[in-house]
Parts: C-alpha cells; sequence; structure tokens
C-alpha cells in the first residue's frame, strides 16, 4: 500500500537574535544606554540557530490514526504546519497524496456566531470540500455529531451522579 503522507530528512531550523540587552527584552533604559553602543560598532548582532524538527522520517498510510504528544517547544505545531503548507522545511521533504486541511487551534472553524448549520459548512469549506458534498453528506455528519453530542451527555451525567453520592 502507498503511503498518503512521506517525510524524508525533515528539520526546521529557526534564527533567533542575540541582543545584548537581556536578549531583546530588556527595559527602556536599557535600550536608550545601549543604542551609542549598538550604533557605532561594526559588529552584527549574532543569530542563534533553533531546530525545532531535525532528521524526521515518517510514513502515514490511508486508514492510520496518528497523534503528537510531546511538551511545549517539541515541534508538534511546526510539523502541522509543515505538513499544512504554511510554512516550508529547512530541510528535507514532504510529499502528500490527497487533500490537507488544517486546523492547528484549539476551536478553529467553530464560529460562536454561525448556526450549528452555519458551522458544519463552514467546517467543510476549511477541509477544502466542495458545497455539493457538504450537503450530500449532511445529515450523515449531523447524526454523528448528535450521537457524539448524546454520549457526551451520558458521561457527564454518569460523573454528576458519581459527585453527589
Amino acid at each position: 500500500m502507498k503511503p498518503i503522507i512521506t517525510a524524508r530528512n525533515l528539520g526546521k531550523e529557526y534564527l533567533l537574535p542575540q541582543d545584548d540587552y537581556r536578549g531583546g527584552y530588556g527595559t527602556l533604559r536599557e535600550l536608550i544606554t545601549s543604542l551609542p553602543t549598538r550604533l557605532f560598532t561594526s559588529a552584527k548582532s549574532e543569530k542563534k540557530t533553533f531546530w525545532a524538527l531535525r532528521d524526521l522520517n515518517f510514513d502515514i498510510y490511508p486508514g492510520d490514526r496518528v497523534g503528537l504528544i510531546g511538551r511545549n517547544g517539541a515541534g508538534k505545531s511546526t510539523l502541522l504546519k509543515i505538513l499544512s503548507r504554511i510554512t516550508e522545511p529547512t530541510s528535507g521533504t514532504v510529499t502528500l497524496y490527497g487533500k490537507v486541511g488544517s486546523l492547528l487551534e484549539v476551536g478553529a472553524g467553530f464560529h460562536p456566531e454561525l448556526s450549528g448549520r452555519e458551522n458544519v459548512f463552514l467546517n467543510g469549506a476549511i477541509l477544502g470540500m466542495p458545497r455539493s458534498a457538504i450537503k450530500k453528506r449532511f445529515a450523515r455528519l449531523v447524526s454523528l455529531i448528535l450521537q457524539k453530542l448524546k454520549n457526551l451527555l451520558i458521561c457527564r451525567s454518569s460523573i454528576i451522579r458519581l459527585e453527589c453520592i
């Protein structure tokens, strides 16, 4: 079976400026007093490199379920941005077969001022689905959402009963 996502030697490097006064987060006084030195020295500020991803290799096949788990700064969002083509990798290649939609933030695509129906169409559009395909699958999508909501309410009700006992 052919993979739908392939990453080979994937890497993303960021250049971080190194300033003399507290890494760029100094006070206004420190900025003003260091200004003459910074203006009249020919030395360029050194850049520190940070690798968010380095030498990453993987294949994802149709039907695979993948979870990205890691601490802050581990590169999870960077990988998702590269896979959704928001940013380019510094090194390596990514090969994608099919459509890729990106919801990088929790709650992305759910607008509180829109109805449930409008939110379904919004999410379908974000994922690149044509309006006709969303209409065709609307009833099934709504039934899935309602089933998930029902399961959540049953679970929440059980938790409330356990806390009251």
